[in-house]
């Protein structure tokens, strides 16, 4: 038995198969969750139609073509218009008397008001206005109810006025106290001044629009008038302008354009009109010019305007899709149709390394923009400028240096594709850009939310 040798075998080790494709499957899953985290995900957006304006609310200052008209004499005032009357030259606008007797008898005596019932309608319509518009936060308006009331008891009293002054002068004479004051200019009659009316463009300063400072004075009294009082107003034409002040970034925006949109926004009246900008020391103006609704705003030194700007229609897509991309300019007489597929491309010339020949080479090229005769191909078509390509009829162009296009990535195919696009409006969140042009985009075409994820002709499914 001692001399009895005794062999171990090795038993063979056996190759877990499951243990293997667990861990295969496992790496790969680890490796697709790596890859997910740490690349960039590609979103996409779908193209849809917009427009789009820079609407700016300015406080407008109103220039007239505007003469205050002062009383020669002392004495106690009859007005023959309402406020807004459109008067003819030589029109009667007013009587002064010396002594308040005629002033009297016209009937501008405390007891004299008579009050129709339509006129306590129209107080009452004002009131109703009123209270249908008031706001807390602009109590000022208040104090405009109480200039149109007073303008509303004048305006009754002064009808009166006008109806018996005719009767008067005729049973009783002319007294030789009265004044009979008729207008030099035909216009628009208004009682009331604030001491801007003679105010010019290239006088005005930002001081100018300080509404604190700010102070309207009614005219229409029924006391004792001094010598050299202002009587009224009239605004001799309909041409008006208002005057805006700009910031440096609206200034610059306004420069170049000639008409703008604007909007009242008291009353939701638009129209276009002339634009001039100018700058007074430091200090940057717009000046718009206007010939109609002079007639609403008579009694108004400011208006509250929206100004449009920029207005585009068209596609709307975000600003973080555009991109940039380099381009070749080829002359459209070197495209042919070649290739096994007939496709559109370039016969590049090249020489046999063995022959040392000059060779034709097809080469196919996409054309992504094209105007009357250039085609704009891949900046990557070529690797180096300079080399040459040969037309139909054997003439040869060197390819030069590059050009750059704006445009997004369209994955409508599943891979991604640079389509040129014409930029309407840009602000910093999106723009509009021009709706159908050739190689560009449509509406509803899907591309690349941000466009720096994109790689070309890469599949992102």
């Amino acid at each position: 038995m001692a001399d009895k040798k005794v062999a171990r075998f090795r038993k063979r080790r056996s190759v877990n198969i499951g243990f293997v494709v667990f861990l295969i499957i496992f790496i790969y899953i680890i490796s697709v969750v790596i890859i997910y985290f740490t690349k960039d995900h590609l979103s996409i957006y779908e193209v849809k139609e917009g427009f789009t304006a820079d609407n700016n609310v300015f406080n407008g200052l109103i220039l007239r073509d505007e003469e205050v008209v002062y009383s020669d004499v002392a004495g106690y005032i009859n007005y023959y218009h309402r406020d807004g009357d459109r008067v003819a030259k030589n029109s009667t606008i007013y009587t002064v008397d010396g002594n308040k007797k005629s002033y009297d008898l016209i009937g501008n005596g405390e007891n004299a008001l008579t009050v129709s019932n339509e006129n306590i309608m129209d107080i009452k319509k004002e009131i109703m206005s009123f209270h249908k518009d008031f706001n807390n936060s602009n109590f000022s308006a208040v104090y405009n109810l109480k200039y149109e009331m007073d303008n509303k008891v004048l305006e009754i009293a002064n009808d009166n006025s006008l109806n018996n002054l005719h009767n008067i002068m005729k049973e009783k004479g002319t007294s030789t106290s009265l004044k009979v004051n008729n207008s030099k200019n035909s216009g628009v009659i208004s009682y009331s001044i604030d001491n801007m009316e003679g105010i010019s463009a290239e006088s005005i300063t930002e001081e100018n629009f300080n509404l604190e400072n700010y102070n309207k004075v009614q005219l229409r009294s029924m006391d004792l008038v001094k010598k050299d009082s202002p009587i009224y107003r009239i605004i001799k034409s309909d041409r008006w302008n208002i005057i805006l002040l700009l910031d440096e970034n609206e200034y610059k925006k306004l420069q170049e354009k000639e008409k703008v949109k604007i909007t009242f926004t008291d009353t939701e009246i638009s129209t276009n009109v002339p634009i001039s900008t100018y700058q007074n020391g430091g200090s940057y103006f717009a000046k718009l010019n206007l010939n109609k609704y002079m007639d609403r705003y008579i009694n108004d030194r400011f208006v509250s305007i929206e100004l449009e700007t920029n207005s585009a229609k068209g596609l709307k897509i975000p600003t973080s899709s555009i991109v940039k991309k380099d381009f070749y300019t080829i002359p459209l007489e070197y495209f042919t149709l070649g290739g096994d597929s007939g496709s559109k491309g370039l016969m590049k010339e090249s020489y046999n390394a063995n022959s040392g020949e000059v060779e034709y080479v097809f080469v196919p090229a996409d054309i992504y923009y094209e105007t009357d005769t250039l085609g704009y191909v891949d900046g990557r078509l070529f690797e180096n400028p300079g080399v040459y390509i040969r037309s139909e009829t054997g003439e040869r162009y060197q390819v030069g240096p590059k050009e750059t296009l704006e445009g997004v990535f369209n994955v409508n195919k599943g891979y991604a594709i640079f389509r040129r696009i014409e930029i309407l409006y840009k602000n910093e969140e999106y723009c509009i850009v021009k709706d159908n042009t050739k190689y560009g985009l449509s509406v509803y075409d899907h591309i690349a939310l941000n466009g720096k994820t994109a790689v070309e002709q890469a599949i992102i499914y």
